[in-house]
């Protein structure tokens, strides 16, 4: 039986649970070892009996069989001391003692935010989300979300537009896409280089209210900073906030109208300290990243779409009809030299 195999044994013991785990390995030296243990060695490591009955119960099964099942479907299994497993996570107090991840390993860099938000931003919510992760993106900051509807969603399709890496945490096993509605996203985070969608979750796992918060435990130990872009009072991205700052991660926030109601959760932010965003380069200069100053562009459309505009903002700065604005994006398009977002708005397609 390989390690990594028993450890994917052992977490699947109910009621053990990371800590235990990790105490145990300690004590017999491996997580093989557990499972090699007898009734009266696992005794002696003050293990209750309902426990002992089901590590013994576990070691009966074919863990190497479960493992194979498993990376056949196209999900890696990575241990704490996996030369894969993310540094930044196996900084956190009590890290999971197995991830599992659909996607590429790449995306697992050290120049990585996370995101987060309401699920129901405004109009400037989603603005100002967009501009700061496909910024990130084209300043080669990974982005980190939980695939949640709104401020989530955006700032992974966003960071893709870029051109750009981003990784999404699932309150349930990767196998699973949660919300359902969101698997045309998961797909495109699957066939973007680069990206990655990860779970500390069994396969098969459903998305439960109780796997929620250990869910934003892992987006803010996945990135060395939390963005909040638009949250209200009691928003759910503040229970990311509070894990980030109890892993010692910065907290950052945009400042929003104190009119909005999906806004007081960020003023409330900033009230107690976090660090004022308002574009990519205060995220990178607040994280110490060196920005990344792009080369001139002379094509004057381009220039404008390096961020994401919509047609009536290109035709009043370019001073063009709306048909002949129209008429020229829809051949660059073709050209693969920019990309259509829906609802007017369009992006520069960087090769």
């Amino acid at each position: 039986m390989r390690e990594a195999s028993a450890l994917l044994g052992l977490v699947r013991v109910d009621g053990l649970g990371a800590q235990r785990i990790t105490k145990l390995i300690e004590f017999f030296g491996s997580a093989q070892a557990i499972l090699l243990a007898s009734h009266h060695e696992l005794h002696q490591a003050n293990i209750p009996p309902q426990l002992i009955s089901g590590i013994m119960q576990q070691a009966r099964r074919d863990n190497d069989a479960d493992y194979e099942r498993i990376s056949l479907q196209g999900i890696s299994i990575l241990g704490i001391h996996d030369p894969h497993y993310p540094a930044l996570l196996a900084q956190i107090p009590n890290p999971p003692l197995i991830l599992f991840v659909r996607g590429s390993m790449t995306a697992f860099a050290q120049r990585s935010v996370a995101m987060v938000g309401t699920r129901k931003p405004s109009g400037y919510g989603v603005d100002i989300t967009r501009r700061l992760a496909h910024d990130l993106a084209r300043q080669d900051v990974t982005i980190v979300s939980g695939l949640a509807s709104g401020i989530d969603a955006v700032a992974h399709e966003y960071a893709l537009i870029g051109g750009g890496q981003t990784i999404a945490v699932l309150p349930s096993g990767v196998d699973l896409i949660y919300p359902e509605r969101n698997r045309w996203l998961a797909n495109k985070i699957l066939a973007s280089r680069g990206s990655a969608l990860v779970s500390e979750f069994y396969p098969g796992t459903k998305a439960l209210p109780p796997l929620f918060p250990a869910r934003n435990r892992l987006i803010s130990g996945l990135a060395q900073g939390v963005i909040v872009s638009e949250a209200g009072e009691k928003s759910g991205a503040l229970i990311t906030v509070k894990a980030a700052l109890d892993q010692g991660r910065d907290v950052m926030a945009v400042p929003g109208s104190v009119f909005s109601e999906q806004s007081a959760g960020c003023l409330e932010l900033l009230r107690q300290g976090a660090i004022p965003v308002r574009n990519a380069h205060d995220v990178c200069e607040s994280l110490g990243y060196a920005i990344q100053v792009p080369a001139e562009i002379n094509d004057p459309l381009l220039q404008l779409l390096q961020v994401p505009r919509h047609i009536d903002e290109l035709c009043r700065i370019l001073m063009r009809t709306p048909a002949d604005m129209l008429g020229e994006l829809l051949m660059r398009e073709l050209r693969g030299e920019v990309s259509d977002q829906g609802q007017g708005f369009y992006v520069w397609r960087r090769q």
